[in-house]
């Protein structure tokens, strides 16, 4: 220990610096937790005792996850939109598919529906729960309808 105190007294004190630099790009991130959703009413009691009859997804079962992220300034929106859902029966309009995102009121889906909205930078991933409902009137056609539900991050 003696000898490294003369050392130093002897050089001095001796430093370096070097300038750090952080390039952070502009982003956003949507995920969702499931990559299909089905309803199958015969699984769930078709017929139902009275019309409208309410059906939940048959899978996955309960709500879907959808992460969200964004970093950009100032505001952004999500969205959803569903075209009519066809079939070889014909179509079944995408208001009979209804949406709500944390426990709020249902909405029927659309062209396109705004869900949530938000100012300046998510914290993290902002995590949301997604459920959905197929309204029967009693007047749909057997068979077997498909489609796309479309999420949407983007800056107004």
């Amino acid at each position: 220990m003696r000898r490294l105190l003369p050392f130093v007294a002897l050089f001095g004190l001796a430093l370096a610096q070097v300038p750090v630099g952080v390039d952070l790009p502009a982003g956003s991130a949507l995920t969702l937790s499931t990559n299909r959703i089905v309803f199958d009413v015969a699984e769930r009691g078709y017929p139902p005792p009275a019309f409208p009859a309410y059906y939940a997804p048959t899978d996955p079962e309960g709500a879907l996850m959808l992460r969200l992220f964004s970093n950009l300034e100032g505001g952004w929106f999500l969205s959803a939109s569903l075209d009519a859902l066809s079939g070889e029966a014909g179509l079944l309009p995408p208001e009979q598919i209804e949406i709500r995102i944390d426990g709020a009121s249902w909405i029927p889906l659309g062209p396109e529906v705004l869900l949530l909205s938000g100012e300046g930078a998510s914290r993290g991933y902002d995590r949301h729960a997604v459920e959905l409902r197929l309204k029967l009137t009693g007047r749909e056609a057997p068979g077997r309808y498909e489609g796309r539900l479309l999420f949407t991050l983007a800056k107004p």
